[in-house]
């Protein structure tokens, strides 16, 4: 009787060992697949900051281009290219630019005062000249 319990104890001493091999063996799986998880996902948060920092780039493009066309900019590519990235307000910028470099930009179109439009006959009463300007004809 001693014997069989202890070979049942023996038995149990070496399945208890083995239970604790295989824990650590799947543990050092799982730890393996968790690296590997973890890696993967470190490459696709890296690639995801990557895309960002292209579109916000992007952004500023369409933004100082939008501000140098608002402006009056002949030629909003090639001033672009002269606004710093760091830049934080394009407006300001934009505005000092235009004082600096008056070539690349439009003159303002001189109304005189009125968009008063004479019509094609110059025997009209001032009564009639008055119509027709109010009416914009």
């Amino acid at each position: 009787m001693k014997n069989a319990e202890n070979s049942d104890s023996k038995t149990e001493n070496v399945s208890a060992p083995d239970k604790r091999a295989e824990t650590i063996f799947k543990s050092k799986a799982n730890s393996t697949v968790v690296k590997s998880q973890i890696a993967s996902d470190s490459n696709e948060i890296s690639k995801l900051k990557e895309e960002i920092s292209l579109l916000k780039k992007e952004n500023f493009n369409i933004k100082t281009l939008a501000a140098l066309e608002k402006s009056g900019c002949l030629r909003p590519e090639l001033a672009a290219k002269a606004i710093p990235e760091d830049c934080e307000n394009i407006q300001e910028w934009v505005e000092q630019f235009k004082t600096e470099n008056d070539i690349l930009f439009r003159k303002p179109v001189q109304d005189h005062g009125s968009n008063f439009k004479p019509t094609q006959c110059t025997n009209l009463s001032p009564v009639e000249i008055m119509n027709n300007y109010i009416r914009g004809i």
